[in-house]
């Protein structure tokens, strides 16, 4: 049985007329946890070059409310930040007794996750990756400087032309002006920061810049290679794990470039405060020659499908509990004193994959606190979809070996890698070891080809 919204509680309001009779709704273009979006016509504009707006139907809350507070949080920081061209614009809201209507931009081409999972537009277009990814840091980039953190970047929130070419931010339900928080699990599940998820890494609190930098991270993967890279970045996640004990891990199982890949990994760096800035990641994606693997490395590596496989869009369907609510890189000038405060600074290089979270010691930070339970499955953003599927490939072994993680060990403390120039004959027992450090990969690989073979995550 699905989940009951406050959605189901609405009234069809198709045909019905607002704004003093200036716009008429039309059809509904969707629905999320707390409203539903139609297209709008405003009457008074001429007939040969009518003028359409979405209208986001919001039920009103009860006044004093939590519900309440989101719905003023959200119309308020998306305000603040929607004069950018790659922010969709929200032009006014008017209330009545029952309902808030908010008037935004109307986006004819969909949403991104369309663009990347069932017109593919990006796949093997490395100059339209390049102008639409580039959109989607500027826009994110102009809210940080407004200290506006958006906390639920996905596909399914970025709006797009019918080409992919223009991009703009959407949906600001979950955003803050908090630069660090402790609502835990707040954003969508494949594109939560480790810290955000707040199960393994004990610090107390956690940067939202640089979460929404994650965020970015798995977008990214997601244009590239119509896949996520992992279900849930915590080390019971097999993909995340292998990635984890092996930083080229997306390399070996995703069709991408070694250029991608190395940006990659600095967006995917357990340290938030080691993560790249946005300003460097723009340089970056600008300069990298190509996001996409040859096919001669196909046939020469672990990838042994052909790259259309790895475009296969997965079901847009919601998840239960899977967006909730919630209440830098050394070279980003605008990182905050709380941040620094809530986070050990990065060493001076940072050559040492992966790199993991310094925990402050027991006392040593008077303000911070255990992670909190995750909060209740409610949003403004709406359902969240299953997303592309995670990476698939044929089950092979990888030349690689796994270290396993000592028992009791989590993200908080790096793996410990042990290493012999010269390895003494094995024994039974050590090639046992061997073996069990090797299924860690093998399992995701395996359950990986399982995901393909279902067509979804």
């Amino acid at each position: 049985m699905g989940r009951i919204t406050l959605t189901d509680s609405m009234p069809d309001l198709t045909g019905t007329s607002i704004d003093n009779g200036r716009l008429k709704l039309l059809e509904s273009l969707g629905c999320g946890a707390y409203g539903r979006v139609y297209r709008a016509l405003d009457v008074l504009s001429p007939l040969d070059k009518p003028v359409h707006y979405a209208v986001k139907c919001l039920l009103r809350p009860e006044k004093g409310s939590h519900q309440e507070e989101y719905q003023d949080r959200e119309i308020t920081l998306h305000k603040m930040v929607c004069d950018h061209p790659n922010i969709v614009t929200l032009h006014r809201a008017i209330v009545d007794e029952k309902l808030i209507y908010v008037i935004l931009d109307l986006c004819p081409g969909g949403d991104l996750f369309t663009a990347i999972t069932e017109t593919q537009v990006f796949h093997n277009n490395v100059q339209l990756v390049k102008r639409s990814f580039v959109q989607l840091i500027d826009a994110v980039q102009y809210c940080h400087e407004k200290s506006v953190f958006h906390r639920d970047i996905k596909p399914e929130n970025v709006l797009c032309s019918k080409g992919g070419a223009d991009i703009r931010l959407a949906d600001f339900g979950l955003s803050t002006q908090d630069t660090i928080s402790t609502d835990f699990g707040c954003g969508s599940s494949y594109y939560m920061s480790p810290e955000c998820i707040g199960k393994e890494l004990s610090v107390g609190r956690y940067s939202t810049r640089h979460s929404d930098i994650w965020s970015l991270g798995v977008i990214l993967t997601n244009m590239i290679t119509g896949r996520n890279p992992w279900r849930l970045a915590t080390s019971d996640d097999d993909c995340f794990a292998a990635y984890l004990h092996d930083r080229d891990f997306l390399r070996q199982v995703l069709p991408i470039s070694h250029g991608a890949n190395a940006i990659l990994k600095r967006i995917f760096t357990i340290n938030p405060l080691s993560r790249i800035s946005l300003k460097d990641l723009r340089k970056e994606i600008m300069t990298l020659d190509t996001f996409f693997v040859m096919e001669d490395e196909i046939l020469d590596s672990t990838l042994a499908e052909p790259t259309e496989t790895y475009s296969q869009p997965g079901p847009r369907e919601t998840l239960a509990g899977d967006t909730v609510h919630g209440s830098s890189d050394k070279t980003d000038s605008s990182l905050s004193s709380d941040e620094v405060y809530a986070f050990d600074s990065p060493p001076a290089e940072d050559v040492s994959p992966p790199t993991f979270l310094t925990v402050p010691k027991s006392g040593s930070n008077p303000d911070s606190a255990a992670p909190s339970e995750h909060a209740s499955a409610s949003s403004n953003s709406g359902s969240d979809s299953d997303g592309p599927i995670t990476p698939a490939t044929r089950p092979v072994d990888p030349a690689i070996e796994v270290a396993e993680f000592p028992e009791g060990q989590g993200l908080d403390q790096p793996a410990v890698l042990s290493v012999e120039t010269k390895p003494p004959k094995p024994t039974e027992s050590k090639i046992k070891r061997v073996f069990k450090k090797k299924r860690i990969v093998r399992l995701a690989f395996e359950r990986m080809k399982g995901r393909a073979g279902n067509g979804s995550a």
